[in-house]
């Protein structure tokens, strides 16, 4: 019989030992007693600095008596489920289907699209990966902004210069899917049981190139420079094809809106042309730097430095009112701060880190929600002004230029001027400046009172190793397309909202999951059977998020 055990715990270094051996250990016998053993999860527990372990899920076969036997506290003995094959038949009558952009989303609507025999063709408005990579290089070294080639343009997304997590909230069955699909196409197969599933920016990128080879070797086709300029519309107001920005029309069944959180020119168009939007919530604030061995020691106590740790994040919220909080966001534990402007400008930063985590710096969004009602107006498109009038400031207190305003926490938190900063990850340069001229007052109420509460939490997080760079805006999308049980817009039939952008996730993970809903969407519309293992009803607007 197959079992799944969970919650068993395990000491550093103890899985050395072998995962049949800790299963002999727990319920007795030999470890040959025990066969196809399969990890997983695993996770730390990491809640006392004196005894950190690990927490592991296994599957396994055996004709021993398990059940009655005692397990530790917090372990649990269970039947495994079994595995569930994501085949589908192809459709009689593919559609002609175009996914704008080769985000998460757009990527995963496209592979699962084939899996039903329908070739889409993809549209992205930056370059492929090679060109986009020298592009950013560009910025990140010399200070020069490709509008259309940059952290958030370009060939796999906005993900494609992030920490590359996978780990999400969302609890949908085609997560599996997901994951499998990063490891078939390069990523350390460790994604698939770990808690908190890291791919990192240098393998996502190859990861990118793979998936689109293999989506091209099954019928799709991949466009890039190819901005989205207009919806083509029949009679009926229905969508009925794609304007590019060179002129050229591609007709289509359905189209499928998956360009990310900063095509802003996309949502001024959709505006434009009447299609069903709102204001969404975000959040706006900081990146806050501090060196990796800091939050190691913090998080780790007397554990840090052992060889079976990662590199130690954190997940740190100050609940200061009923209206708002300040919380980290997306920690990056051994990344870096980068630059990822996407209009002239403007100045925008996030976190990055590659497969290893080894910069030796530890990064965090550190934002405060930006609620409907701070937006200044009702205009359906006001969270995204208000993005670009601070993401101008940053720029200005950078003096013009495409490095970064920065200041020490220290300095901060006292409303001095910094001088000397603190070492940092982020290119090209840094700026001393005054945050406060390009944070709006809300937030800054927000994040100064937090900073020592957390610090009180995680030991260090305010000394003088502490830094603090402007902007982090991008945080979500500022709108919300709306869309009905079938995914289409609810004002455009045609039009599949799709992703981040759209208004409908929050990371790598949630956003390919939607990708892959959209998808069975168009392919039950054409005739396929509802493919009950990914079929979860979901509420009307209801957002996915990952951090």
């Amino acid at each position: 019989m197959r079992h799944l055990l969970t919650n068993l715990p395990v000491e550093l270094g103890a899985e050395a030992r072998g995962w049949t051996a800790l299963l002999a250990e727990t319920f007795g016998g030999r470890p040959e007693d025990y066969r196809a053993v399969v990890l997983e999860r695993k996770s730390l527990d990491a809640r006392h600095k004196g005894n950190i372990r690990f927490l592991v899920a296994l599957g396994f076969d055996t004709d021993r008596e398990v059940a009655r036997v005692m397990l530790p506290p917090g372990a649990r003995l269970e039947p495994a489920l079994p595995e569930v094959s994501c085949t589908v038949a192809p459709v009689a009558a593919p559609p002609r289907v175009v996914v704008v952009g080769s985000g998460p989303a757009g990527t995963f609507c496209a592979l699962r699209l084939l899996d039903y025999g329908i070739a889409p063709i993809v549209l992205e408005r930056g370059p492929d990966m090679s060109e986009r990579v020298r592009t950013v290089n560009i910025l990140w070294n010399d200070g020069v902004l490709d509008p259309e080639a940059n952290a958030q343009f370009g060939e796999g997304g906005a993900g494609t210069f992030s920490d590359g997590k996978l780990v999400t909230r969302i609890g949908h069955p085609a997560i599996r899917y997901v994951l499998e699909a990063f490891v078939r196409f390069g990523a350390d197969p460790r994604v698939r049981y770990l808690a908190k599933p890291h791919v990192g920016t240098d393998v996502i990128r190859k990861c990118s190139v793979l998936i689109r080879r293999e989506a091209e070797r099954r019928g799709a086709q991949y466009r890039f420079r190819s901005r989205l300029e207009d919806l083509v519309l029949d009679a009926e107001g229905r969508v009925a094809g794609a304007r590019l920005a060179s002129g050229e029309e591609i007709p289509c069944d359905a189209l499928v809106l998956a360009p990310g959180h900063s095509a802003r020119d996309t949502f001024e168009m959709l505006h434009r042309r009447g299609v069903a939007l709102r204001p969404k919530a975000f959040a706006m604030g900081v990146r806050v730097e501090h060196p990796q061995e800091l939050v190691d020691k913090a998080q780790y106590g007397p554990s840090a430095g052992h060889p079976s740790l990662f590199p130690a994040d954190y997940k740190l919220v100050c609940n200061l009112s009923t209206a708002r909080a300040a919380y980290s966001f997306c920690m990056c534990p051994g990344g870096e701060v980068i630059q990822c402007a996407s209009e002239p400008g403007g100045v925008v930063v996030n976190g990055m880190s590659n497969a290893r985590r080894d910069s030796g710096f530890a990064n965090s969004g550190l934002v405060a929600k930006v609620n409907t009602s701070d937006f200044g107006s009702d205009h359906p498109l006001a969270g995204m002004h208000l993005q670009r009038t601070w993401e101008q400031a940053a720029f200005r207190a950078a003096r013009e230029s495409y490095g970064a305003p920065a200041m020490s926490v220290q300095d901060f938190l006292k409303g001095r001027p910094s001088g000397q900063l603190p070492r940092s990850s982020f290119r090209p340069f840094l700026v001393p400046a005054d945050l406060a001229t390009c944070l709006p007052d809300f937030v800054q109420d927000q994040l100064r009172p937090a900073l020592p509460e957390f610090d009180r939490k995680l030991r260090g997080f305010t000394s003088r190793e502490a830094l603090l760079i402007a902007l982090e805006s991008r945080t979500s999308s500022p709108i919300q397309l709306l869309r009905g049980e079938d995914g289409q817009s609810v004002s455009h039939p045609g039009l599949y909202p799709c992703g981040e952008g759209a208004g409908f996730a929050g990371g790598i993970t949630s956003a390919a999951v939607d990708g892959i809903r959209v998808a069975e969407w168009i392919a039950r519309k054409a005739g396929a059977p509802v493919f009950e293992p990914f079929e979860r009803r979901v509420k009307a607007g209801e957002v996915a998020t990952d951090y």
